[in-house]
């Protein structure tokens, strides 16, 4: 039969170590372990129960509308999906989470092996780099840009814009920022 000093001892072991699992767990510095995601939209990923917002990028809105070269209107959240659904589809995606956002979501980085779809989806043009959280991804939006990929074909509202203005219904629509 344990001692009380054992037993007190593996009580006050278990409460330290949910306390850190908490505190690790509410600072974002979590590792998700690989597997199969499921994607929200663009720039978001769900895990299980957990809800991933990739770091970094910011993608079209799931609803937001995009111009192509030929001034044509198209679901450019809807594509910027699709390219994401395309780009996980059938591969084990790690996650490693660097901070929670204000809707409880894993800011995180999240890798294919070596891939870093962060930066991928810059890449191909359907995220812009967000340079107001991170400059990582500035290189990978300049080469979009140049190369006209994705949402650089055409024009677009900047997603932070979108996401205001449509926050705001009785805003100036008519003062529309679109990017070239």
């Amino acid at each position: 039969m344990p001692s009380f000093r054992t037993f007190r001892d593996a009580l006050v072991f278990l409460l330290v170590l949910t306390l850190v699992l908490l505190l690790v767990q509410k600072l974002g510095l979590v590792d998700l372990s690989a597997g199969a995601v499921q994607v929200v939209d663009g720039d978001s990923l769900r895990k299980g129960d957990t809800d991933i917002r990739l770091y970094g990028i910011d993608a079209p809105e799931y609803r937001q509308s995009c111009y192509d070269r030929n001034r044509v209107e198209y679901p450019c959240g809807k594509k910027a999906a699709n390219i994401l659904r395309n780009l996980v589809k059938g591969h084990d995606v790690s996650c490693t989470s660097i901070d929670t956002d204000r809707y409880g979501r894993a800011v995180s980085t999240c890798k294919i092996n070596s891939l870093d779809l962060n930066g991928e989806m810059v890449r191909q043009g359907w995220a812009v780099a967000y340079v107001r959280h991170s400059v990582s991804y500035v290189k990978q939006e300049a080469e979009a840009r140049r190369a006209r990929r994705g949402i650089w074909a055409g024009t677009f509202e900047n997603p932070e814009d979108y996401r205001a203005r449509t926050r705001n219904i009785h805003g100036d629509l008519t003062g529309e920022r679109l990017q070239d």
